[in-house]
């Protein structure tokens, strides 16, 4: 005849409690797994989002025109400043004509809101209009009879360029910004700085940045020469 025995109130209990820790214990790890998974993926995209940032206004910055960069500093945020290189190439002056002709590379059919920079000495030469000459059409022959050259190029280089890109470290906000636009986050701290160029050298932005997130920081210092050519 079969048994007609069941589980006591004892054994239940006592393997809801197994069955509870066992549970709690496979919770557990991968809880833990997850964890080290999100702390991984954090950790990758500031480091993925640095690289990009630095190589980002690395290239920026090589192709700025000579001696237009400009650190600024205030309490709340520190910024690095200066105008890219949209065209570059000769110039030639005829005296008797009293003219000045350019030649760029990959010219383009208009030259309308672009401006013509000769042998720069610092960022406030580029606002300035009696030495910059600004370009409209397709001209590329300008009158100097009632705007001279206020300086000429050893090598008669020639820059246009068009607009000022300001990248902006943000204290309080914790930010990086390209002309006020963020590009990155989780900036915890960081400076730029620039040695100007001289007879030996040409010039050297050190951008340092420190990013921060669940805990950690990383740290990324890089240098980067930029042109010099008068």
């Amino acid at each position: 005849m079969p048994s007609s025995r069941g589980f006591t109130l004892i054994e239940m209990i006592m393997t809801i409690i197994v069955g509870s820790i066992l549970v709690l214990g496979i919770a557990g790890f991968l809880e833990l797994g997850a964890k080290g998974y999100t702390d991984t993926v954090a950790r990758q995209r500031i480091q993925t989002q640095a690289q990009f940032v630095l190589e980002k206004m690395s290239r920026e910055l090589r192709h700025a025109v000579p001696n237009s960069i400009e650190v600024t500093s205030t309490a709340q945020e520190q910024c690095v400043s200066f105008y890219p290189i949209e065209y570059a190439g000769f110039y030639a002056v005829d005296e008797a004509s009293q003219t000045l002709e350019f030649l760029v590379g990959n010219a383009p059919a208009q030259y309308d809101d672009l401006k013509l920079m000769i042998n720069p000495s610092r960022q406030a030469d580029f606002t300035d209009s009696s030495i910059y000459f600004t370009l409209s059409g397709s001209a590329t022959t300008i009158s100097i009879s009632s705007h001279p050259l206020v300086s000429s190029s050893i090598a008669n280089r020639a820059y246009l360029y068009k607009d000022l890109v300001t990248y902006c470290l943000n204290f309080v906000a914790n930010s990086l910004t390209r002309n006020s636009i963020q590009v990155g986050d989780s900036v915890s701290s960081g400076s730029f700085s620039y040695a100007a160029p001289t007879l030996q050298r040409g010039g050297v932005v050190r951008l340092s940045l420190t990013l921060s997130q669940n805990g950690e920081q990383s740290h990324f210092v890089q240098d980067v020469q930029v042109l010099n050519v008068p």
